[in-house]
């Protein structure tokens, strides 16, 4: 079975009217100044710090990362409840886990939450996700 990991962070276009080729200012930018954005432009990089680390550790896994805006309902709203009901949640907890992961910085394996509202450093998230997925680290004794 194809499992779906889903990165739910802020894309650096269509902000403050800029449009879909706008960036979140910066350099090579007229929108703002380059600490305009900066929090925002800091929890994106830590979000493609996870999504690298997940891309490298998971790179030979039935796994697809898909990484979206939480602005993107129309795509992320069906895939949360999809992926949700794939699991067999009932009613109430396809509600806590939709209301959970439809929120910026949401880590979501196969319809379940496991961060929402923060990015847990690299190693955590890659840890719980792997977790989640039941996949071990070869153990060292063993060759």
């Amino acid at each position: 079975m194809m499992h779906r990991i889903i990165l739910v962070r802020e894309w650096d276009a269509q902000l403050a009217a800029s449009g879909c080729c706008g960036r979140l200012g910066g350099e090579n930018t007229e929108l703002g100044d380059t600490e305009t954005f900066a929090a925002n432009r800091s929890e994106m990089e830590a979000m493609g710090e996870v999504y690298r680390a997940l891309r490298a550790e998971l790179f030979d896994e039935d796994v697809e990362i898909t990484v979206v805006d939480p602005r993107n309902m129309v795509w992320l709203v069906p895939a949360l409840l999809k992926d949700a009901r794939r699991r067999g949640l009932n009613l109430r907890e396809i509600w806590s886990q939709l209301r959970r992961g439809i929120s910026y910085t949401s880590i979501v394996v196969d319809g379940k939450v496991l961060f929402n509202g923060r990015i847990p450093p690299v190693e955590d998230a890659v840890a719980a996700v792997k977790k989640e997925l039941e996949i071990s680290e070869p153990d060292p004794a063993v060759v």
